[in-house]
């Protein structure tokens, strides 16, 4: 309606239409999500049982549009996991020697991957592979072959360790992943989701999953 002309009072209160868009956008061409997570970390390590030892950390990312669904991703990752002190008695002697110290593992994973969604209006689900590297850091070692200490053999370290001048010392091992995600979009650019990946050596890729992040996630795309 047309407001009274010369100042007279309105009759009626103006109607307005509603907005013919939606209030989130649909633009997707760069996505940038920060994630609490919570990780899961197994391999054989040297005098340690093969266990899964839980942790928490934050995980990054980066998402450029290429065509229409798929996605280039860049992330990265750090995760720290409690470790206990891990003694062996020996049968004969009964005497109780330590086989590795307690500490923190930290880990540490970089990569690039594709991403493929669906667009579903708020919803977008997610499937993503990739590839990068790990960085594995033990707590000090207490035996030949875990880090700090002398290589087993003159070559021989632990997972994720690799002999240097005859010291066992943290290196990168390269990593295959894959992972599920699905986003929520709220107002223009913001979007909440949860994920998970899964990771696995990329020489021992049939023994995934070694490492898994589930993550909270919060994010802007433009």
């Amino acid at each position: 309606m047309m407001r009274a002309p010369n100042g007279q009072p309105q009759p009626t209160p103006i109607k307005r239409a509603p907005a013919l868009t939606p209030p989130y956008s649909g633009e997707r061409r760069l996505a940038l999500t920060i994630s609490p997570a919570y990780a899961s970390f197994r391999l054989p390590l040297l005098g340690r049982p093969t266990i899964r030892r839980p942790g928490a950390g934050l995980l990054l990312e980066a998402d450029l549009r290429l065509l229409s669904f798929i996605w280039l991703r860049a992330q990265v990752a750090y995760s720290g996991h409690p470790m206990d002190e891990t003694k062996l008695q020996d049968k004969e002697t009964e005497e109780i020697s330590v086989t590795a110290n307690a500490g923190v593992l930290h880990t540490s994973t970089a990569g690039i991957g594709a991403v493929i969604g669906v667009d579903l209006g708020r919803f977008l689900p997610l499937v993503d592979v990739g590839a990068g590297v790990f960085r594995i850091g033990t707590p000090a070692g207490a035996l030949p072959g875990q880090r700090g200490m002398s290589c087993l053999d003159g070559t021989i370290c632990d997972t994720g360790l690799a002999c240097n001048a005859g010291t066992c010392v943290p290196s990168l091992v390269p990593e295959v992943h894959a992972g599920i995600a699905l986003d929520l979009q709220l107002r223009k650019r913001w979007f909440v989701g949860v994920s998970i990946r899964y990771f696995a050596l990329m020489l021992q890729p049939r023994d995934i999953p070694i490492y898994v992040l589930g993550a909270a996630r919060l994010g802007a795309r433009f």
